[in-house]
């Protein structure tokens, strides 16, 4: 059974309210129906749906108190690992906070953004104490975004579809990744959902995955560097991380591709270690990491010690 399934665990228990964290997120359609892909009981195809989604990560990220690190969106769920920053809203000036918010939430007319109100919006909430204070908190809460995320696309798709009513499952799974090789482990689990799924047989496939991204980035300048994020809302990072090359993540996705696509064939140690790794990601634990990272968060949440650590 999936830890997630046993009990419901309050939000402030999962997400670190005082300290930066990476986290592996998964939210799911309702009733897990394909909403975002080809439904297989009347043959409609949503899959367009997908670029929607991404869009709007896309466009909400740099504005939120977060860093994207790897995306992918399947028929009926999708997945985000990202970085996220609790306190990093409260450093922001005023004016940073009125500017992020109106990229955010820019003055329409007519379903078409306004760009030359956002100038006054951001005077109008400049004005406004009270309400500067909650958008300052709308923008620093990992709730939040994963609210604004979904809440346009859920509209959309209900107008597109002549219906109404929930899109996705108001609660979201959350896990902390505590180590480098968690994140690393989450950004590849996401990066390979198609190639596990069947319907990707190598990385260059997947189309709705930020692999599809990097893959773009592929210059000589591009592989030598450090991954970063793809899109962020903290600003420049103090170092990189993870401290790993474009190139080598590269690598290390197409081996396990081709171990997943062909699993008869010969692994390489290297390979059987992420794949080890990644499949502790399938089973939606609270929190991911070394043995001891593991024992300490739990004991400092009063939760049940979790029993599935990556191998050292």
């Amino acid at each position: 059974m999936r830890e997630d399934a046993r009990m419901t665990t309050p939000r402030h228990l999962l997400v670190d309210p005082d300290n930066a964290c990476d986290y592996h997120l998964v939210s799911r359609c309702v009733q897990r129906a394909f909403l975002c892909g080809r439904d297989p009981l009347t043959g409609r195809d949503h899959s367009h749906r997908r670029r929607w989604l991404v869009e709007r990560v896309e466009a909400l990220a740099p504005c939120f108190a977060v860093e994207v690190h790897a995306y992918a969106v399947m028929a009926n769920h999708f997945h985000l690992v990202v970085r996220y920053d609790p306190k990093a809203c409260e450093g922001w000036s005023d004016a940073e906070v009125a500017r992020r918010w109106t990229e955010a939430f820019p003055p329409t007319e007519n379903g078409r953004v306004v760009e030359e109100r956002k100038p006054e919006a951001a005077e109008l909430l400049l004005g406004d104490a009270a309400r500067l204070e909650r958008a300052r908190r709308t923008l620093g809460s990992l709730s939040s975004f994963m609210k604004h995320v979904k809440q346009p696309v859920a509209r959309r798709a209900n107008l597109e579809s002549g219906t109404s009513g929930h899109f996705f499952e108001q609660r979201f799974h959350s896990g902390a990744l505590l180590t480098e090789d968690a994140l690393l482990a989450a950004m590849a689990y996401v990066d390979l959902n198609e190639v596990r799924a069947g319907i990707a047989s190598r990385i260059g496939d997947c189309a709705d995955a930020s692999v599809a991204e990097r893959l773009r980035e592929n210059s000589t300048e591009a592989l030598a560097a450090y991954l970063a994020p793809l899109a962020s809302g903290l600003g420049a990072p103090a170092a990189p991380y993870p401290a790993v090359t474009l190139g080598a993540y590269l690598g290390m996705l197409r081996g396990m591709a081709e171990a997943t696509v062909a699993p008869g064939a010969h692994r390489p140690g290297r390979v059987k270690a992420w794949l080890a790794r990644t499949a502790v990601l399938g089973r939606h634990q609270r929190a991911y990491g070394s043995k001891e990272r593991l024992r300490d968060w739990t004991q400092r949440r009063g939760l049940r010690p979790i029993e599935s650590p990556f191998a050292a």
